[in-house]
């Protein structure tokens, strides 16, 4: 489904975090609507073309993404020298991803927002099937929901097992980078594997049209 180029985008939903210095986050996959940040998302040249995003908009999701960056390396910083604190220094950070999301999505017309939950679908790929509004618009039964969470869940093992390698030096930033992308589309698919043949097509006209080149 996803061509080189999304393959690229979608590590910036992943490891958004990491881009903003954030060592400790533990999840490439949230169970949310939105797993990464919107912001990021909106700031990719070719998304921003495909909604037709206004100069206003596209300076008010700058903003954001400055703010984002700057918010999450300040709370990383204050939350590094205490491991204890690392869970909870997850929490908030997913909960200033949250907010964040939020004012950027705000920012989009209705039409630009329907359309970017199609991009988002397309560009994340069977990932998204953590997002409660795709299990339904699927209709996922019990039991599928149950199994996607257990892969998720076995996820967070994986990385958090790969951010301490990165810690104690064993893994470089490119390693960690590239270990969590090609874990996260190995995600991807046996997620993909949970659903019926008739889920994945209603999974790939939840994508919408393709991106333009």
């Amino acid at each position: 489904m996803m061509s080189p180029r999304a393959t690229t985008v979608a590590l910036l939903a992943a490891a958004c975090l990491m881009a903003c210095g954030a060592a400790t986050v533990r999840a490439t996959t949230r169970a949310t609507d939105y797993p990464g940040s919107v912001a990021i998302l909106l700031g990719v040249p070719q998304v921003r073309a495909d909604l037709q995003l206004d100069s206003k908009q596209t300076a008010r999701l700058d903003t954001l993404r400055r703010q984002l960056k700057s918010s999450a390396k300040n709370l990383i910083k204050k939350g590094s020298s205490a491991n204890a604190d690392d869970l909870t220094a997850d929490q908030r950070l997913f909960g200033l991803i949250d907010r964040n999301n939020a004012g950027a999505l705000s920012i989009l017309t209705p039409a630009q927002a329907t359309r970017f939950h199609e991009i988002q679908n397309r560009i994340l790929g069977y990932t998204m099937l953590v997002s409660p509004k795709v299990q339904k618009q699927l209709g996922l039964s019990a039991s599928q929901v149950a199994k996607i969470e257990s892969i998720r869940k076995l996820g967070l093992e994986f990385v958090s097992q790969t951010n301490s390698s990165f810690e104690d030096g064993t893994l470089s930033h490119k390693q960690r980078i590239d270990l969590l992308r090609n874990y996260r589309l190995e995600q991807s698919l046996e997620m993909r594997s949970v659903l019926s043949s008739s889920q994945s097509k209603k999974f790939n006209e939840l994508c919408g049209k393709p991106l333009a080149s």
